[in-house]
Order: structure tokens, then C-alpha cells, then sequence
């Protein structure tokens, strides 16, 4: 259990390092289509949708890099960390659209990354970037 959670408890800081960029890209996306008037749900997912795949890049580079280098990148990872990362849009697009109107905007789309964050850690950690598959160059 201890190895465990050093295992993740280093994974969660790396992981959290590259989330502040991750998170500052996702939310000025957000930001600029809320402010252009689109509504808050369809800003998050289109700030999903741009931010996603630097996710999945700079995780793979940071966050899961191994001894052996970092994960190897491929449509096949990116189509399993999508997948993986598609239950968080669902869960902060639904926080997002209940508790804009209650909340703000801002506020929701904060609330939402809080809540998320774990989700998409875990997600990745155990479905895409397992220990010992999908690392080094040319794997």
C-alpha cells in the first residue's frame, strides 16, 4: 500500500504540475468563448476539445515518463486517453451547465476542474499509461 501511494502520490504532482498549464490553456479557452457569448456547456466542450490533446502529449512526456523514457505517443494511446478523459467532460460539462446559472460561469468551470482532476489522474494512470506498456521510443 506505502509503494502505492508513493507510486501516485509522485504521479498526482507531476500530473498536477502539468494540470496548472493544462488547466490555464483549458480555462482561456473556456473564458473567451464565454465571454463571446457561447454558452457555458458548449464552451467547456470545446475547450476540451482543444486542450485535450496537449494533455495527452505532455502527460505522456511528464507525468508517465518512465526510466526507460518517455510514453510512447500513437492514435491508438490518444483514442484510449479520449476515452479515459470523456467520463470527466461528461461529469464537468453537467457541473458546469447546472451550476452556471446558480454560481457563475467562472465559478462552475472551477468547481468542475476541482472535481475532475482526480478522475482524469486516475484515468490515465490506470487505463492509458500502465506501468511497463506504452513506454520508451518506438514502443
Amino acid at each position: 500500500m506505502r509503494d502505492h501511494l508513493h507510486k501516485h502520490g509522485r504521479g498526482l504532482v507531476l500530473f498536477g504540475l502539468v494540470g496548472v498549464a493544462n488547466t490555464t490553456f483549458d480555462f482561456g479557452v473556456y473564458s473567451v468563448g464565454v465571454l463571446l457569448g457561447v454558452a457555458p456547456a458548449l464552451a467547456n466542450i470545446i475547450a476540451f476539445a482543444a486542450t485535450n490533446p496537449f494533455s495527452y502529449v505532455a502527460n505522456s512526456r511528464v507525468t508517465f515518463r518512465s526510466e526507460a523514457g518517455p510514453a510512447a505517443l500513437s492514435f491508438r494511446g490518444y483514442g484510449k486517453f479520449l476515452a479515459a478523459h470523456l467520463l470527466s467532460l461528461a461529469i464537468s460539462t453537467g457541473l458546469v451547465f447546472w451550476l452556471a446559472p446558480v454560481i457563475g460561469p467562472f465559478l462552475a468551470k472551477a468547481l468542475a476542474i476541482a472535481v475532475t482532476v482526480f478522475i482524469n489522474y486516475f484515468a490515465s494512470a490506470l487505463l492509458v499509461f500502465k506501468a511497463g506498456e506504452n513506454t520508451g521510443p518506438g514502443s
